[in-house]
């Protein structure tokens, strides 16, 4: 099977010839590491590993306002994004950027500014279509990425002040989510109408902490769920799987998930006490799940407990298909590259179907 094969096998929940082993993040520190410790200058890890590629492209969702530096210091820079929020990123170090300011704080910032996620076939670029192309070609996974509302609207008016808005003026909140919704829909039809599939879309959308929803899920019936039905609806019609990234404790919110029809889970960040021994038993007819390979156990580099930790998740996860193997978030530096070998030889032997 080619990669895209074996991943398109395993989120239709059907055995293919072997349990796919994906990767999407490795910390710049992490590859640093390892080749003092040994591995290759020349090589990649997907190549050394025989990682399956996923690769997902990014359409431009945002409002459009001007990008720019508002500050920089030696190690760190503050910059804002073309939804106007303002991020501090430290120039020497990995690490997510950290929200700062926002632009819209209030409905009357919101309505000065909504027009401007109207639909254009500009939003979509000729990389993205050649992305899909060409991943079609190699026999690679290729997903989009069109904007997910609920994390948009999130991030886009600063995470306290939008649930306190959520709370407080929903009928607000929701309008900023009926947009972008609008918008997400629009550029995925775009494509599709010029004759470009892609496998899937993924929402990058971190709608759990460690302790669980972001919101109750009452708010994510009333308020949310109809609009991931409706890309959910638009990706099944089109032979498309609806795949959603989402750190914290996301045990509560799986059968929402699955109510809205997402195709998949990922990361399962097994430190916020996500398990997929559990999981898969309890809903892995019904959903797919990706990752949940603690690096906080990798990072021992205790063999025993590495062995136990990857060998009974993927003999549990893999039965009847729907797992996809992975790190529960990213590889970071804290995990030596004689810990991945043999991680890497664990996923190898434990992966296979008969």
């Amino acid at each position: 099977m080619t990669s895209r094969e074996r991943i398109r096998a395993t989120l239709r929940r059907q055995e293919p010839d072997r349990v796919p082993r994906v990767e999407q993040s490795f910390w710049p520190e992490t590859l640093a590491r390892w080749r003092r410790e040994g591995m290759a200058e020349d090589v990649s890890p997907g190549e050394l590993f025989d990682l399956d590629p996923f690769i997902n492209v990014g359409l431009d969702h945002s409002l459009r306002l001007p990008e720019e530096t508002v500050d920089e210091t030696v190690d760190w820079v503050l910059e804002r994004d073309a939804d106007g929020v303002v991020y501090k990123r430290w120039k020497s170090k990995y690490g997510p950027p950290s929200e700062v300011d926002t632009l819209i704080k209030t409905r009357s910032d919101w309505e000065r500014y909504r027009e401007r996620l109207q639909p254009d076939p500009a939003r979509v670029s000729d990389g993205v279509r050649q992305a899909i192309t060409d991943a079609a070609a190699a026999g690679q996974f290729c997903t989009i990425s069109p904007g997910e509302p609920v994390w948009w609207t999130l991030r886009t008016l600063g995470t306290e002040n939008a649930l306190l808005t959520l709370a407080t003026d929903p009928d607000f909140f929701a309008n900023m989510l009926a947009h972008q919704a609008v918008l997400n829909i629009a550029l995925t039809r775009q494509l599709l109408e010029e004759g470009f599939r892609p496998d899937g879309i993924l929402f990058s959308s971190d709608l759990c902490y460690r302790n669980g929803m972001l919101f109750s899920p009452a708010s994510y019936r009333r308020y949310m769920v109809e609009y991931h039905r409706e890309i959910a609806s638009l990706c099944h019609e089109n032979d498309m799987f609806l795949i959603l990234h989402c750190d914290g404790d996301v045990r509560e919110f799986i059968p929402l998930l699955i109510e809205a029809g997402f195709d998949c889970i990922e990361p399962l960040e097994a430190r916020a006490g996500n398990d997929v021994r559990e999981l898969k038993p309890l809903y892995g007819g019904r959903i797919s799940f990706f990752g949940n390979i603690s690096m906080d156990v990798l990072a021992t580099g205790d063999r025993h407990l590495i062995k136990h930790e990857v060998t009974s998740k993927v003999a549990a996860a893999k039965v009847d298909g729907g797992y996809i193997h992975q790190s529960d978030h990213s590889v970071p530096p804290t995990v030596s590259f004689d810990s991945y070998c043999f991680w890497m030889d664990l996923a190898r032997e434990v992966g296979q179907y008969e």
